[in-house]
């Protein structure tokens, strides 16, 4: 027979923020639980609002069953001395057991102890699980309130756990688990009882508590949808919004409100942040045009009562944040963009990388470098135009009341003011990609800019020793990385990632150079990191990518390229002999390097005295010449195919001779024909990295 089991954390409300991982952590802990325990289960459900957290596992059964445990204990060598009696080890060790030592076992050359553990009732075990998996949840930032010192994001005040209909009894934070909830705020002060684990969604339901947070997400899309056909509109629902204030409500009720007519000649972007970002309110647009009117939907947490003075607050408080918006955007329109350039001088970007000003001057600089080496940019100065305007809006009163409009103040005033529209386009793009996974600029002038500017911000953030460590990156560095390398590929840029990074850090300030090597050298290696973290998400092997980046990245486009070739090779049956065979040539050149002994330095064919070198020899000389072609064409899976005829001559020339024979003369050809094959094969992925089978 199985039950479920419910454990539900109240408390004060917390971050919108803070729900999602929570549920997230409170699945992953009770997997892992269980499975750790010996429990099965049909499924686990995680639920979160504003004032709880809650976990329901379903199908447990009553007992958790009986295990054979293995416990490793001392050497058996030791187990017994010359007469052959148990020494003081063997027998502490089997009376700490509860054994006798001729019950112990003998495993992988240790004493062992076979232990039979009886199941434990699944309801002790969650008295003792549950207070563990609140305790490991994890988030960033947490309080402390009451003498035992527990941390959490908010006060803990009630705590239910069932199993079935059966209390489970704990205490965390002086708060004793109980078999009843709370509803919703004030609306509901009174204890609602809990009489099955099983119910706990449905019956929080009935008390118009919505604890699941897709069903709270699609109630407020239908009631926003609802909401907005007396206006004939259309609501604009932001999927993150929509989260968002999902998390912010357990019984949400839409509210049509309205605002002056006169606000829709701001600029829409200007206008949806208001809405969005700092009311959390849903803009509304016509049915068809996505043109904007003066509505929006807001969202409150409660029953639908009081809605007339709720509608006055929402439109009252949006007023005076379009009131401001309107001053600002007033005030900033007053002078072109171009005139607050100078005013950059006056912000710090960085202690010892210098101002804003300082910056703009020096991916300026950049650019000319990076446009010589691709033989010339068509659109050069449009780029050093966006290199001059991109951090402008920062000192407007605009971005300073708005943050998030940033780069998107930047590309509506340079609209404004005439400048070109790959220009002011490029303003606003780079900065993206915004997230590792983020819609890239859109232009080849966009993403000139966008990789520069990262490349600038990489090298000066690792010059004066800002490097991501562990999960802490709060400079954004792996992201900037991220979108450099993903740049890099959808231009297909013959630009080499090392060279770009050597040529940023000797941009950067005059007292910073002294340690250029050291830091081209962690940030290579940091953008090597990065592209590995890259191409794992894409489904390539860890050898693969080990193998073809081991010597750097050189052009993003064409390291991607050799990886595709390798790891389609790779279900090629005749590879990986012909990979073994390499990598035993490659062990035979480093071993001989580590000896002093040198090779010549050319094949001579004349010192091949067996057929099967000879042979090989032969084939390598082909070979070598269809593989050149193909690496200048940049056909690397074709390349790797014209390999595949050495396996046969590789197993008969390691079967027939001793690359290290006696004779110097001849020890020195056969290893560099080894050598030979090793830089046919290296020139496209180390393949000693690869693992077989």
């Amino acid at each position: 027979m199985t039950k479920e089991a419910l454990l539900e954390i109240g408390s004060e409300e917390l971050p919108a923020s803070f729900i999602a991982p929570g549920m997230r952590q409170l699945k992953t802990l009770a997997e892992e639980s269980l499975k750790a325990s010996g429990l099965t289960y049909s499924a686990i459900d995680t639920h979160g609002t504003p004032r709880r957290l809650a976990v329901v596992i379903h199908g447990l059964p009553e007992r958790s069953p009986d295990q054979e445990k293995i416990v490793t204990g001392p050497p058996a060598a030791i187990a017994k001395d010359a007469q052959g009696q148990w020494t003081p080890a063997a027998m502490g060790f089997a009376r700490k057991q509860g054994l006798k030592p001729s019950d112990l076992t003998i495993a992988k050359d240790r004493l062992s102890a076979v232990l039979q553990v009886k199941g434990v009732a699944t309801r002790q075990l969650l008295a003792d699980l549950f207070p563990q998996w609140i305790g490991r949840l994890d988030f960033p930032k947490s309080m402390v309130w009451e003498p035992t010192k527990f941390r959490y994001p908010r006060p803990i005040r009630w705590m239910a756990a069932l199993y079935g209909s059966d209390l489970v009894s704990f205490s965390v934070a002086g708060v004793r688990s109980a078999r009843w909830t709370l509803g919703i705020g004030p609306w509901a002060p009174k204890k609602i009882p809990l009489t099955q684990a099983g119910k706990y969604a449905m019956l929080l339901k009935n008390q118009c508590v919505l604890v699941d947070s897709v069903s709270r997400q699609e109630t407020i899309r239908r009631f926003a949808e609802q909401a907005v056909k007396r206006v004939h509109g259309k609501v604009h629902l932001s999927a993150a919004l929509l989260e968002q204030v999902g998390n912010l409500v357990e019984h949400p009720v839409a509210i049509l409100g309205n605002f002056d007519p006169a606000y829709l000649d701001l600029p829409k972007e200007v206008l949806i942040t208001c809405l969005e970002h700092h009311q959390k309110y849903f803009p509304v647009e016509q049915a068809s045009g996505g043109k904007l009117l003066p509505h929006f939907v807001g969202i409150r947490n409660g029953m639908s009562v009081h809605q007339e003075i709720v509608r006055e607050g929402y439109e009252r408080v949006l007023a005076a944040r379009l009131a401001d918006a309107r001053f600002f955007f007033n005030q900033d329109r007053r002078t072109p963009l171009s005139s607050k350039v100078d005013a950059l001088k006056g912000v710090m970007f960085q202690e010892k990388l210098g101002n804003l000003y300082d910056k703009k001057e020096r991916v300026k600089k950049l650019l000319e470098t990076f446009a010589g080496t691709l033989g010339g940019f068509t659109d050069l100065e449009k780029a050093k135009r966006v290199a001059d305007l991109c951090k402008a809006d920062l000192v407007t009163e605009m971005v300073r009341e708005f943050p998030e409009l940033q780069g998107i103040v930047a590309r509506l005033y340079a609209q404004a003011d005439g400048e070109d529209a790959a220009v002011s386009r490029a303003l606003e793009e780079h900065y993206w990609p915004i997230t590792l996974s983020g819609t890239l600029p859109s232009s080849d002038v966009a993403s000139f800019v966008a990789l520069t500017d990262k490349l600038d911000t990489l090298a000066g953030d690792f010059a004066v020793g800002l490097i991501p460590s562990g999960s802490a990156d709060p400079y954004g560095l792996r992201r900037a990385a991220v979108g450099v390398l993903r740049i890099l590929e959808s231009k297909s840029w013959p630009l080499h990632v090392e060279w770009l990074v050597d040529q940023a850090v000797d941009a950067q300030p005059g007292p910073l150079k002294s340690a250029a090597a050291d830091v081209q050298n962690k940030l290579n290696q940091f953008m090597s990191q990065r592209f590995a973290a890259l191409l794992a998400e894409r489904g390539f092997k860890p050898d693969e990518i080990e193998a073809v980046l081991a010597t750097g990245i050189g052009v993003v486009r064409e390291a991607l390229a050799r990886l595709e070739a390798l790891h389609a090779i790779r279900a090629r049956q005749e590879f990986e002999p012909l990979s073994v065979a390499f990598k035993r040539g490659m062990n035979i050149v480093r071993q001989a390097a580590k000896g002093g002994t040198t090779d010549a330095a050319a094949v001579q064919s004349e010192l091949l005295k067996e057929p099967c070198e000879q042979v090989l020899y032969k084939i390598l000389e082909s070979t070598g010449a269809e593989v050149t072609k193909h690496l200048e064409a940049r056909a690397y899976r074709e390349a790797l195919e014209s390999m595949v005829p050495l396996r046969e001559p590789l197993d008969g020339f390691f079967n027939g001779v001793m690359v290290m024979a006696d004779d110097p003369a001849l020890r020195g050809n056969r290893l560099a024909l080894m050598r030979r094959l090793v830089g046919l094969f290296s020139q496209i992925a180390d393949f000693s990295k690869l693992q077989n089978g």
